[in-house]
């Protein structure tokens, strides 16, 4: 079981493209499909098909350049099927040898949506539950396997110039190699957008300093517990498997439909779709150990419950929720700080992501290391550097017209 935190415990006083499933290859936009193009060989296939290479992309998440726990297939696959409904992803899948042999080692992934037209950018596949875009790229053969990336969307017609990717660790392996390859072929590349979010570097962290609040924020955390406990007892927990990880979701689905996102629509209850995602994903994952659900109850009533995403070596706070009818106590910090102190014990953990948005108002106040965050644009011919730049102006602006309009909504609100 999860306790609160020493520090706020009361004294003692208190005690693919359009549809790639249809024929399970890319089609609209792509041509290429199983023809060799190059060695490597890559071929662009729905969800159903790659599902039979789940071994192999296994095998490629241990050898990747840089892991990416929302491209795990009990991840990626789940959400391929019911959150992308309208634009189905394709992956690309770039393997050793050619069309005509028996496939090889697999040396990259790379999930994508079909271009809107001819000779459009070609996207990564990053929906609204996936806080990074880095593609799979084996760590030895990783140029290689982009050189055949580039090759495939080239000799597709001429179509598709320019690659775009979301969420890239500024100061990770994937952008660094990203720009390595640009350079080598002379293709024009550039960022169009960075943020950072909240994260907790453990090497960084001393794990007897009270590093994440301050201590008149500790005062009263102290006193919201203590006015929490005047409800009920406390209890806190961990849901690992089984019917206990599935009663958590069914909580957690719950308190965020009560909560603003209901209300806006953006709950899963309100999408049945994005539900069977979840409930997928969370039981596929949490067999590998790599989905943990946080959970805090007051009187047997269960109150905030956080949902935490396992990497090899890095964490993922992915999605929270509380009982607003708490409010008063910050129920969501109160069982925050306790997940924190639990992370920080835990082996071989070296990172925890917040996946949050940048200057999120809770977390960047008690998690306070940042992850440099941003999407970047490739062109994949030298010879169209003015319509890359172009295409690099429009996307800055219409990223900063959209920041305006977030901005005005969160001030002046609905009219």
């Amino acid at each position: 079981m999860l306790e609160l935190p020493h520090a706020l415990q009361p004294k003692a006083s208190h005690g693919a493209f359009d549809d790639c499933d249809a024929a399970d290859d890319c089609r609209s936009g792509l041509s290429v499909g199983r023809q060799a193009v190059a060695a490597p060989f890559v071929e662009c296939i729905g969800a159903d098909r790659a599902q039979s290479h789940i071994e192999a992309w296994a095998d490629l998440g241990t050898r990747a350049l840089e892991s990416n726990v929302f491209l795990d297939p009990a991840f990626a696959l789940p959400a391929a099927r019911h959150v992308s409904r309208k634009r189905r992803p394709g992956f690309l899948f770039v393997w050793q040898g050619d069309a005509t042999t028996p496939r090889e080692r697999l040396i990259a992934l790379w999930p994508i949506v079909p271009p809107r037209h001819w000779g459009s950018t070609v996207e990564t596949w990053v929906h609204d539950y996936c806080c990074s875009g880095a593609p799979l790229l084996d760590r030895t053969d990783a140029l290689d396997a982009l050189d055949a990336v580039a090759a495939f969307f080239r000799q597709s017609n001429g179509a598709a110039p320019m690659l775009a990717a979301a969420q890239l660790r500024e100061n990770g392996p994937t952008l660094a190699v990203l720009r390595r390859f640009a350079a080598s072929k002379a293709l024009p590349f550039t960022i169009v957008a960075h943020h950072d979010r909240a994260a907790i570097e453990l090497a960084k962290t001393d794990l007897g300093a009270p590093v994440f609040a301050s201590p008149r924020k500790n005062k009263e955390l102290r006193r919201q517990a203590r006015r929490l406990q005047e409800k009920g007892p406390i209890s806190m927990g961990v849901a690992r498997e089984g019917a206990e990880l599935i009663r958590q979701i069914e909580a957690f689905l719950i308190l965020e439909a009560k909560g603003w996102k209901g209300r806006d629509g953006g709950a899963f209850l309100n999408q049945p779709e994005h539900v069977a995602f979840l409930k997928a994903m969370a039981q596929a994952m949490s067999r590998e150990g790599q989905c943990r659900i946080y959970w805090m109850s007051v009187a047997d009533k269960v109150i905030a419950v956080n949902i935490v995403l396992f990497g090899d070596t890095s964490a993922y706070f992915w999605k929270t929720a509380y009982d607003e009818d708490f409010a008063f106590a910050s129920p969501g910090v109160l069982l925050t700080m306790s997940m924190t102190e639990a992370l920080m014990r835990e082996p071989g953990l070296l990172s925890v992501d917040s996946c949050a948005v940048s200057a999120h108002p809770m977390i960047n106040h008690l998690w306070r290391d940042r992850v440099p965050v941003a999407d970047v644009l490739l062109s994949l011919r030298s010879d169209k550097v003015r319509a890359f730049e172009a295409v690099a102006r429009r996307e800055r602006w219409r990223r900063l017209l959209r920041e305006k309009a977030k901005s005005a909504w969160v001030r002046f609100g609905p009219a």
